[in-house]
């Protein structure tokens, strides 16, 4: 049986083998992509387990041997991790990665940031590093390409710098921070990712399902039995599987290094971390024969009642409406399970189960409910349809609606998900918090932790190449801390105007200008200064403080019209005039400074300020910032998943377009032998898959931000954006990509129908 089923699978020859070699090919990418699927979390626990020891642990009762500070930066659109380190005692504990720890202005730096201070400039990053005396090892580092500073430092140094006591390292990472919401984006997520590689596989093994079922309707027809020919089926099924299961295995290898560079939340992954378990990895393989056999079983249900039905091609009843059922269950059942879920419970496993599963019976439904839309848009198309190609277009959309939506099926599903995606992730982008700072082109704002080091960092600016000017702005309070008070800073309103992005800003003629609603009350204020943590500084013994006595100044607002307070802005910019001689002693932590606009010198302006602060704030006017990074990472995923489903799907596509075309040969023969024209034919494969392609596409993106906009709703976000007018052009885009496979098997069509072939038809 195992022979004669062989050689009946390749017994059409080149015909055949193109059919093994494209279906194994098939079943080998699906394979690979489900063994990265299971591969990312040990991927991710890994990585999480390598930065552990950032994290700092509390000493507890335990003597505190360390103090450690730092936090993320940048260089160049890069993520910099530099961290400081100062020893308590003389046993202080050394991070995973160093030999020892590294002595004050003594660095060790990661093998990437070694490399690139190999090939900067030194004046751009040096400065805010120190001396190299070492690299870290690999399992102290997130990624290869992560660039990562460890800096010795003093414990005086560290003072009011937010550094943290330890007694060890931590080994294990803390679980993720998130909230009920994103971690409900990330499961559907997760499950909309994974139904284009369902599709893929059921395309796949569905390739070859028109011969099978003409070759075994035969044996039928000759005496063969059902349970016969359901073996013969499986054996050939399991010809593909068998090849296409071990080739995705050596496909995931072969790939798993170009798979390591794709960065999430700004670090790519070790190659040898995507290892997927070892029981998980074997029961896939397993799966995937059984799912082979399963489909070449149910393949046959249609033969075993009728085989004679199959040879002549009787057509099948028409879907009905009832085939919307299942999605608009799922999506009832996944809207009341947010209901009844809300809440803390959304952290157990249970809820997620449910939510994933009704999801995924969603995009079920709109598989199972395609075939009737097809057959609708087959029906109207009939209607209208002017010419032999779109009337036979139309034909044959109403007459094998199955198998036309099965060509698109991908693609429906991947629209469903993107559109979903979309709402997913503006929802994600918004919740984050990312904002710019509001700074023109050719600007950096440093942010200073210390007053005392103000003027030497201006002093430093003045002789950095590429520095035009440098604005100081001291922040100040006008009032009474314990009453009333206003945060303002004390600088020339047109010098701040050159340098920050305001629409709509003003300066005209008064001294003192409100960035908020209300105006500053006519009344005398003591000026209350700051230092670079934040607390106000005590005058000396005998210095009178300074006042504002806003009765003798101008007050407008500097935006006209606004009630808005801008973001990052204090609520009053005060000229220095306003404030007489005394304005020249504030101290000032924030700096403005102005740059020839090249890369180059706004790197230089950064390693300047941290060569000098190490802990100082620098913003270049393309740098984001996440409130609520959380936020960020989410939608960081939600993306990789959207261009993972498109690219899937046009893969099934191609797939899919290729076998019809192999199905339909002998139709497509005989029309061209009756006299149609090879355009006419083009026409009509065109027609077949564009006009269900659009018109379900739509329905379905409709339905994607619907149920998207239900889920985020109901499951508590304050606000929830529609998607952008970026989603019509994705969804534009992937179309036109999806038209151009489907134009890209045209040269085929004259190919498969020359008149010759119509002897061995």
């Amino acid at each position: 049986m195992i022979r004669l089923g062989l050689r009946l699978a390749l017994a059409d020859g080149r015909r055949s083998a193109f059919s093994v070699a494209l279906t194994a090919a098939a079943v080998a990418i699906g394979t690979a992509i489900l063994l990265f699927a299971i591969s990312f979390q040990p991927a991710l626990g890994d990585r999480d387990s390598r930065q552990a020891w950032r994290q700092p642990l509390p000493p507890g009762d335990a003597q505190p041997r360390l103090l450690m500070a730092g936090g993320d930066d940048r260089f160049a659109g890069q993520p910099l991790v530099r961290i400081f380190l100062a020893p308590l005692t003389a046993d202080a504990p050394t991070p995973p990665g160093l030999t020892r720890l590294p002595g004050p202005g003594e660095a060790y730096v990661s093998p990437a940031l070694a490399d690139l201070l190999a090939r900067t400039p030194a004046d751009q990053l040096a400065p805010r590093i120190g001396r190299v005396v070492g690299t870290v090892g690999p399992e102290g580092l997130r990624s290869p390409q992560e660039l990562v500073a460890v800096i010795g430092a003093d414990a005086s140094s560290l003072d009011g710098k937010g550094a943290a006591p330890v007694a060890s390292f931590r080994t294990t990472s803390l679980p993720p921070d998130l909230p009920p919401v994103a971690i409900l984006i990330l499961v559907l997520a997760v499950v909309g990712a994974l139904a284009p590689v369902a599709v893929f596989v059921a395309t796949a093994t569905r390739m070859a399902a028109a011969r099978r079922e003409q070759r075994l309707a035969a044996l039928r027809l000759i005496g063969a039995t059902p349970a016969q020919v359901s073996r013969l089926a499986i054996v050939e099924a399991l010809l593909y599987t068998a090849i296409g299961a071990p080739a995705g295995v050596a496909l995931f290898f072969m790939a798993r290094p170009a798979v390591a560079l794709i960065p999430l939340d700004g670090s790519t992954w070790w190659p040898d971390a995507m290892v997927p378990p070892i029981g998980q990895a074997v029961l896939l393989l397993a799966a995937v024969q059984v799912v082979g056999a399963a489909a070449a079983l149910f393949g046959m249900r249609r033969l075993s009642v009728s085989p004679l039905g199959v040879q002549q091609r009787v057509t099948p009843p028409p879907p009905t409406a009832w085939r919307l059922v299942p999605t608009l269950a799922g999506t009832v059942v996944l809207l009341v399970s947010i209901v009844v879920f809300r809440g803390n419970s959304m952290a157990t496993p249970e809820p997620l189960i449910v939510l994933g599963g009704s999801f995924a019976a969603i995009i079920g439904g709109i598989a199972f409910a395609g075939p009737w839309l097809t057959a609708v848009v087959g029906r109207i198309l009939g209607r209208v349809a002017r010419g032999p190609a779109a009337l036979l277009a139309a034909r044959r959309l109403a007459d094998d609606p199955r198998g036309s939506f099965g060509a698109i099926a991908g693609v429906i599903m991947a629209v469903f998900v993107a559109s979903a995606f979309f709402s997913f992730a503006a929802y994600a982008t918004m919740a984050s918090g990312r904002w710019t700072a509001p700074l023109r082109p050719g600007e950096v704002q440093a942010n200073l932790t210390s007053e005392s080091s103000g003027h030497a960092v201006v002093s430093r600016l003045a002789s950095v190449p590429g520095v035009v000017s440098v604005l100081p702005v001291p922040p100040v309070l006008l009032g009474d801390i314990a009453n009333v008070a206003y945060l303002a800073w004390v600088v020339p309103c047109d010098k701040l105007l050159a340098a920050i992005d305001l629409p709509g800003a003003v300066c005209g003629g008064a001294l003192i200008h409100t960035s908020g609603p209300g105006g500053l009350p006519d009344a005398s204020y003591p000026v209350v200064t700051f230092d670079g943590t934040g607390n106000p500084i005590t005058p000396p013994a005998g210095q009178p403080q300074t006042q504002l006595r806003a009765d003798s100044t101008t007050v407008s607002p500097l935006v006209p019209g606004s009630s808005d307070q801008p973001l990052g802005f204090p609520q009053l910019i005060v000229d220095p005039s306003a404030l007489g001689a005394a304005a020249a002693d504030l101290p000032f932590t924030q700096l403005y400074v102005t740059t020839d606009g090249t890369a180059a010198a706004a790197e230089r302006v950064r390693a300047a300020v941290q060569g000098i602060d190490p802990w100082a704030r620098v913003l270049l006017s393309n740098d984001p910032v996440d409130a609520t990074p959380q936020y960020a990472e989410v939608a960081r995923i939600v993306g990789l998943g959207l261009i993972g489903s498109l690219a899937l799907a046009g893969c099934s596509l191609a797939v899919a377009t290729t076998t019809g075309l192999l199905q339909r040969r002998r139709q497509f023969v005989l029309l061209r032998a009756a006299g149609m024209p090879i355009s006419r034919l083009r026409a009509l494969v065109l027609l077949q898959a564009g006009v269900p392609l659009v018109v379900v596409s739509t329905v379905s993106a409709a339905l994607g931000v619907a149920v998207a906009q239900g889920v985020l709703r109901i499951g508590g976000a304050p606000s929830v954006p529609l998607p952008d007018l970026s989603l019509v052009a994705v969804l534009v885009a992937s179309l036109a990509v999806a038209m151009g496979v489907v134009t890209a098997t045209l040269p085929a069509v004259d190919r498969l129908t020359r008149p010759q072939s119509l002897r061995s038809e």
